[in-house]
């Protein structure tokens, strides 16, 4: 797939630069849409605007609901106003509505005045980007209490609700409130007579417009939903948040995590400009420097001691590497938890001796085979001992640092991922280097 992917972006851009605009349309439109996506992407602005000129509303909206949220804000911008708008219309409300959110206020409200479906949309924009609210499609399969399984089914057959829409069927009043939910499967297997009022599940899992896309992603988890109804405060049904949104919201968090650990900024492009990411990066590796000379001085403290035994030197990333790696290994466990709701805030208090339980068995096994180890090939077991007895201690202090350091964080009302790892990283290297140098100056007359 990816080599088609491949030759068609190279056709596409030889007949964009022979001037054969249609042509290029052409070659781009016998792809999927998902893989027209990956074409547009690639080529140059001019490129790409070229293109996109040439497509027509219902192409162009095919195409944004496959682009990324990041591709979608870098190419939205460079579409002319009334192209994007009438795109927009061929879209998913909700699709329409993160598109507008990502433009500049008066560009966003030229777009949304020139859609014909804007009473669709701007509901959803009164919500933020990342609430239930901001996610949801107001497109709702909504059903009376007294209709029977034949006349709801006959009621589908006309309206011809969109595939992705179809699993769940919820049942509402007159005031649309919500008083139950059953399934497609349901609805065709029973007899035809029964009211859906029989047939509905009147325990409807529910959220809020104004909940977090965090917090719906794990409600959907947990029951093992599809999709979650979103209601208003007196119970009315105002969209629905589908599995589909809530994957690209986990893909959004695992990525925004995973950045923040290491200090790096989600926004940053893989194949982006070089000075924007020089900008996103310098901040946390400049606070890196100051960690790192920490743990110099830390070194420096024992200067008499690597003196007396240079051979102490060569253990020094030892220490430091599997001090840093335990950490790591807890920190990432914390942070998981966090993000999928399994850690509140009292929470530590059953993590932490776990952790420190996990790392004295840890650091006692790997104690001894680096003990073992070092002794062996320095030919001096004092020495052996001092790494041993720093390397139980270093993992110690990885397991407490890897818990308290995003605990601390989240109490602060802070990004429990941000920055984390370096934080982590920094305490073991220092304490790493005081335990072995320490150890090794109190055993320097046996060692050296």
């Amino acid at each position: 797939m990816q080599q088609t992917i491949r030759k068609t972006l190279d056709e596409v851009a030889a007949r964009i630069d022979a001037g054969d605009i249609a042509g290029a349309r052409q070659d781009l439109l016998a792809l999927h849409p998902a893989d027209q996506a990956d074409v547009l992407t690639e080529l140059n602005s001019d490129k790409r605007t070229a293109l996109i000129a040439s497509l027509e509303p219902e192409q162009l909206a095919g195409l944004l609901e496959h682009l990324t949220p990041k591709e979608r804000a870098d190419i939205a911008p460079r579409i002319a106003l009334d192209s994007l708008a009438a795109a927009l219309d061929e879209s998913q409300p909700e699709t329409a509505a993160d598109i507008l959110h990502d433009l500049e206020r008066e560009e966003a409200a030229g777009v949304l005045g020139a859609m014909d479906e804007a009473a669709a949309v701007e509901p959803l924009l009164l919500h933020p980007d990342e609430s239930a609210g901001g996610i949801m499609t107001p497109n709702v399969i909504a059903l009376r209490p007294t209709m029977t399984a034949a006349e709801a089914i006959n009621y589908m057959r006309s309206t011809q609700p969109p595939e992705g829409d179809a699993y769940y069927l919820y049942v509402v009043d007159a005031a649309f409130r919500l008083l139950g939910v059953l399934n497609l499967r349901q609805l065709v297997t029973a007899a035809p007579e029964r009211t859906l009022h029989e047939l509905m599940d009147a325990d409807v899992i529910t959220t809020t417009p104004e909940t977090d896309q965090e917090e719906v992603l794990r409600t959907l988890q947990h029951y093992g939903l599809r999709a979650v109804p979103v209601v208003d405060e007196v119970g009315r049904v105002v969209g629905v948040t589908t599995a589909d949104d809530l994957i690209e919201v986990a893909q959004q968090e695992a990525t925004e995590d995973m950045f923040r650990m290491v200090g790096l900024d989600e926004e940053e492009p893989f194949l982006g400009p070089v000075l924007p990411s020089v900008r996103r990066r310098l901040p946390w590796l400049s606070l890196n420097i100051v960690t790192v000379f920490i743990a110099a001085a830390t070194i420096s403290v024992f200067q008499d001691t690597l003196e007396r035994a240079a051979a102490l030197a060569i253990f020094l990333p030892v220490v430091a590497g599997l001090g840093g790696n335990a950490g790591t290994q807890t920190l990432t466990l914390v942070v998981r938890a966090m993000a999928l709701g399994e850690y509140d805030r009292s929470q530590w208090r059953r993590v932490l001796p776990r952790e420190i339980a996990i790392a004295l068995l840890n650091g006692a096994a790997l104690g001894v085979l680096v003990a073992v180890l070092a002794g062996v090939w320095q030919d001096n077991l004092f020495l052996g001992l001092a790494i041993g007895v720093a390397m139980l201690g270093n993992l110690l202090i990885a397991g407490v640092a890897g818990v308290l350091v995003p605990t601390i964080l989240r109490l602060g009302r802070a990004d429990p991922a941000l920055g984390s790892g370096i934080v982590v990283t920094a305490v073991t290297d220092i304490m790493g280097f005081f335990f072995f140098l320490g150890l090794a100056a109190l055993l320097i007359s046996k060692i050296d």
